[in-house]
C-alpha cells in the first residue's frame, strides 16, 4: 500500500471508490472531492475514481509483483519491492517503491491529470485487449 495525495482543480467533484469496492449508488454517503480541494489517502491500495466526463481512474495495488516487461537493471527504481498501477482512458503509469510509496496526482482544469511519483514510475503500453 502506499500514500496518495490528490488535488482537485477540476471544476466538478469526485468521489472515490477504495479497494475494489464497487461503485456507490447516487447519494451513498460516500465523501465527494470538491473543486481546489486537496485530499491524503493514508495506506491506499486498489481503488477507482470516476472523473465525471472523462471516465474512471484505476489504481492497482500490484504488491510485490513486477511488469517484467519493464523491469531493468538499468533503471534501479524498477527492482524496488512493492508496485503499482494507474490505468486512465487507455494510458497506464506504473511505479514502484520501498516501505510507503506515495503518488501525487493531480486533476487540472479540463480533466487532464498529472501524476507524481517521488520514488520511480513512467507512462507503460499495456495491452486492454488481446485475442489468442
Amino acid at each position: 500500500m502506499y500514500d496518495a495525495t490528490i488535488t482537485n482543480n477540476y471544476i466538478y467533484p469526485f468521489t472515490v471508490d477504495v479497494r475494489g469496492e464497487p461503485p456507490p449508488p447516487p447519494n451513498a454517503g460516500k465523501r465527494s472531492i470538491q473543486p481546489g480541494e486537496k485530499i491524503d489517502i493514508p495506506g491506499l491500495g486498489s481503488a477507482s475514481i470516476e472523473l465525471f466526463g472523462m471516465g474512471r481512474i484505476n489504481f492497482i495495488d500490484l504488491g510485490n509483483r513486477k511488469l517484467d516487461a519493464y523491469t531493468n537493471d538499468r533503471i534501479p527504481w524498477t527492482k524496488l519491492t512493492w508496485g503499482g498501477l494507474i490505468r486512465y482512458r487507455g494510458l497506464d503509469a506504473y511505479f514502484r517503491y520501498e516501505g510507503t510509496g506515495r503518488v501525487e496526482v493531480v486533476f487540472d482544469q479540463v480533466g487532464s491529470i498529472s501524476l507524481h511519483f517521488p520514488q520511480g514510475g513512467m507512462i507503460v503500453d499495456l495491452a486492454d485487449l488481446t485475442v489468442m
